[in-house]
């Protein structure tokens, strides 16, 4: 938890190094095989203008990920770079109830800052989320195509494709 009530306009350097446990702790919540080396350094400051807290880090960790095809383990190194916001107005933060899409140009919208401190852990946890592989695959490794049924010639396999518009050209050729 970092604590950010007394937080003043001088920026603070962050840097993080997730423990054995918490790397575990961390790959276990996202539901894949293994996360190792997690560090996280940065700065957090406070917006002049806006009065928010910002967090601006690099985030570099290697993840290991069950191949979507074989199952076999998939490594993945992870570094990125990114800056959220956080605030401790509520009103800057949008209801749940409320459908709110954010551009591609437009920052994120902040999360509200509960008891003057934000959580470290869940900052790392969104960042690895968002750049894991959606679907790891194992190099080399192509999907199984199955067209037909055994026993089933190809061209049978073709023949079953319904074709709304086949007949369309012989019906315009009547007219």
């Amino acid at each position: 938890m970092i604590n950010v009530e007394g937080l003043g306009r001088d920026p603070i350097n962050i840097n993080i190094q997730a423990t054995e446990e918490e790397c575990k702790s961390l790959a276990d919540g996202l539901g894949i095989i293994g996360l190792f080396g997690v560090v996280m350094s940065g700065v957090l400051r406070r917006q002049k203008k806006t009065d928010k807290i910002e967090v601006s880090a690099v985030l570099k960790a290697q993840a290991v990920q069950a191949c979507v095809v074989t199952l076999e383990p998939v490594p993945q190194a992870i570094e990125v770079e990114f800056t959220v916001y956080y605030t401790f107005a509520k009103e800057d933060v949008v209801s749940d109830e409320v459908d709110y899409v954010v551009g591609m140009n437009e920052e994120d919208l902040p999360e509200l800052i509960v008891n003057g401190q934000i959580d470290a852990i869940d900052i790392v946890a969104e960042q690895i989320a968002l750049a894991l592989d959606s679907y790891p695959r194992k190099e080399n490794d192509t999907p199984v195509k199955n067209t037909k049924d055994a026993g089933e010639t190809e061209t049978e396999a073709v023949q079953e494709v319904h074709r709304p518009f086949a007949n369309l050209r012989d019906l315009m050729n009547k007219k």
